[in-house]
C-alpha cells in the first residue's frame, strides 16, 4: 500500500537544513574620553569683569543721584515760586490795609476843598486842613508810624540830618538841635526819614 505522497524509486530526497537563529553580541562600548580638568580662569579677565561690574553699579548710582538733584532742584524752583507768590500776597494785602485806613481822610481833604471852592472862609478852610492833617497824623499813628521832633536833643547822626549850624554862646548848646527844619518818622526800629535840624556850634 503506497501512501499519500508517492516515492518514485530513483528520487533522492535532499536534507532538510535546520535554520538556527544566532543572537548578535552587543559591540563592546568604547571607553569614554576622560574629561579634560577646568581651564584655570585668567586673573586678566576676573580683574575686567569685576571693573566692568563697578562701572555699572556706579553709573547706576550716579543717574540716580541726578535723577535726585534734578528733582530737588525742581522742588526748590517751585518753593521759590511760592516764597514770591506769598510774599507779594502779603504786601499787597498789606498795602491793601494802609489804603482802606486813609480812605476817610481822602474823603475829609476833598470836603474841605469843596467848601473852599464853594466861598468857605480862609477860617474855615485852615481849620478843615488842620482836622485833615490831624487824622492823618493819627492812621498814621495807629499803623506804628512814630513822628519825632528833636529839638532841644543831642544830635544824632543815625537819626538826623544837620543842614546848617547856629552860633550858641552857651556851651550847654554846643552840639545840641536848635531848630527842627523837617520833623522825622520811624516805623519799628526802621527810620523812615531822618529830622532834618540846624545845630549849635559854640562860637
Amino acid at each position: 500500500m503506497i501512501g499519500p505522497k508517492d516515492t518514485h524509486e530513483g528520487d533522492v530526497e535532499e536534507p532538510v537544513e535546520a535554520t538556527l537563529e544566532v543572537e548578535e553580541e552587543p559591540a563592546a562600548e568604547e571607553p569614554k574620553a576622560e574629561a579634560a580638568p577646568p581651564k584655570a580662569a585668567d586673573p586678566r579677565e576676573l580683574r575686567i569683569k569685576f571693573l566692568e561690574a563697578q562701572l555699572v553699579e556706579r553709573e547706576s548710582t550716579l543717574h540716580a543721584y541726578i535723577k535726585a538733584h534734578k528733582k530737588a532742584e525742581a522742588e526748590f524752583e517751585a518753593y521759590k515760586t511760592r516764597q514770591a507768590r506769598d510774599k507779594q500776597r502779603a504786601i499787597d494785602q498789606a498795602s491793601g490795609k494802609v489804603v482802606a485806613r486813609l480812605l476817610d481822610v481822602s474823603d475829609n481833604l476833598e470836603r474841605t476843598l469843596q467848601a473852599a471852592q464853594q466861598g468857605g472862609s480862609v477860617e474855615q478852610l485852615t481849620d478843615g486842613v488842620a482836622l485833615v492833617s490831624k487824622q492823618f497824623l493819627e492812621r498814621l499813628s495807629e499803623m506804628g508810624l512814630e513822628r519825632f521832633d528833636p529839638i532841644g536833643q543831642p544830635f544824632d547822626p543815625t537819626t538826623m540830618e544837620a543842614l546848617g549850624l547856629v552860633p550858641v554862646s552857651d556851651p550847654a548848646q554846643d552840639n545840641v538841635v536848635m531848630v527842627t527844619l523837617q520833623v522825622g518818622f520811624r516805623l519799628g526800629d526802621q527810620e523812615l526819614r531822618p529830622a532834618r535840624v540846624q545845630v549849635g556850634k559854640k562860637s
